[in-house]
């Protein structure tokens, strides 16, 4: 087994990442794992989007909380097109010229009786409609913040699942956000399976270590090993080729 004592993998900085590290084709999935709280899974993937959210293959942020201010501070700052509806309504698709790079999908919240069934129906009709559209050839990143509650909450797993299974190859891409590898609904673990981008986070829990070691594919301990020592913040990053870096914090 390597050790760290004799080998630890380049650190970059996000930006740098982002922009000259990150190779991403349309139809990847990827996954963000790691606890749920100030990891830094949503501040990265917004940066990874302002460099591969493109008109030509916009992202779909499907927000699943009332309050999220990381969404909405970067959705603001990539002009992200805010709608509480899907699909857009036309009076909302009128006040802007061209293809957006990307839409702020973002339910209505404020009635404890009908706020999930809301955001599940939203939600829904955005996987309905991509997939529909990858089927007529449009690229797109789907990005499904908080993995668990679309699962378990909204009700989501199939609509997720089949996502994962089939979009890929119609250059539909899928970005998850899983807090932890086992227990949090079968698109999660499908998550694991089907990307080609894997983000981990430190996590203190042993058994979590232990299956991102399995996820991670390489020598027994590595992953479990390198995520231990990481930073708050930082992210061991593997690809589909084996290879792997930490992104750092900035």
């Amino acid at each position: 087994m390597t050790s760290l004592a004799t080998w630890k993998p380049a650190t970059f900085s996000r930006d740098e990442f982002a922009a000259e590290r990150f190779g991403y084709e349309p139809g990847e999935h990827v996954v963000f794992a790691g606890p749920s709280q100030q990891a830094g899974k949503t501040t990265l993937a917004f940066k990874l989007m302002e460099y591969w959210a493109t008109p030509d293959c916009p992202a779909y942020v499907i927000v699943s909380k009332p309050k999220d201010p990381v969404s909405s501070r970067e959705g603001e700052r990539l002009r992200f097109i805010r709608t509480p509806e899907w699909p857009v309504p036309r009076r909302i698709q009128e006040l802007w010229e061209g293809k957006p790079r990307g839409y702020l999908i973002w339910p209505q919240f404020g009635d404890i009786d009908l706020d999930a069934e809301r955001a599940s129906q939203v939600s829904a009709a955005v996987f309905r409609d991509r997939y529909k559209a990858g089927v007529r050839g449009e690229k797109g990143i789907i990005v499904a913040d908080d993995t668990v509650v679309k699962s378990k909450l909204l009700g989501l797993d199939r609509y997720m699942t089949t996502h994962l299974a089939m979009a890929g190859a119609m250059d539909v891409g899928g970005w998850y956000f899983v807090q932890k590898p086992t227990g949090s609904g079968q698109a999660a673990i499908w998550a694991y399976g089907n990307s080609t981008h894997i983000f981990l986070s430190r996590d203190s829990d042993k058994r979590n270590r232990a299956r991102y070691d399995e996820i991670g594919g390489i020598d027994r301990g590595m992953v479990a090993e390198l995520t231990l020592a990481l930073k708050p913040y930082q992210f061991l990053y593997i690809n589909g080729k084996g290879e792997m870096c930490i992104v750092d914090s900035k």
